[in-house]
């Protein structure tokens, strides 16, 4: 008889606990993550090539990030590294310099794929520089993406 009442009591606390998960999953769902809202949101892949643009284009000198002056932008950090890449484990975690100090982005990796950097943007000339903060193969490639105002 004591076995069947502890069955019925971690039957009750199972569903007790599932039941108090519903209600607070979308509640956390609905939070807003900024207060902020964004007039623009960009994807920049992150792997051990380096930044990448959605076409799968290393930004360089030459295929710069260029950003409108004084929106307020967020970028979407996406790990991008291969199955079958050796960089695969790694973990990366994105910090943007700029004038008003640094900010840094959630570490994204395997089972977080995607975090976001949510800034107001200066004005025209602004230089601001996102790099991996966290050592990683491939961190000589992630260490200078240059973002300009335009």
């Amino acid at each position: 008889m004591t076995t069947t009442r502890r069955m019925k009591s971690l039957v009750l606390a199972t569903a007790l606990t599932f039941a108090t998960t519903l209600v607070q999953i979308p509640m956390v769902w609905a939070s807003p993550t900024t207060a902020q809202s964004v007039d623009m949101d960009i994807t920049v892949k992150v792997n051990q090539k380096g930044f990448l643009d959605q076409k799968g284009k290393v930004f360089t000198k030459k295929n710069i990030l260029q950003l409108p002056k004084g929106k307020v932008v967020r970028i979407n950090f996406v790990f991008d590294e291969s199955l079958t890449s050796l960089a695969y484990g790694d973990t990366h975690q994105v910090a943007i310099t700029g004038e008003n100090g640094t900010q840094e982005s959630g570490k994204i990796w395997a089972w977080e794929q995607q975090s976001s950097i949510t800034f107001q943007v200066g004005e025209e000339g602004t230089k601001y520089r996102a790099y991996c903060i966290l050592a990683c193969i491939g961190m000589e490639n992630l260490n200078n993406l240059v973002i300009h105002v335009v």
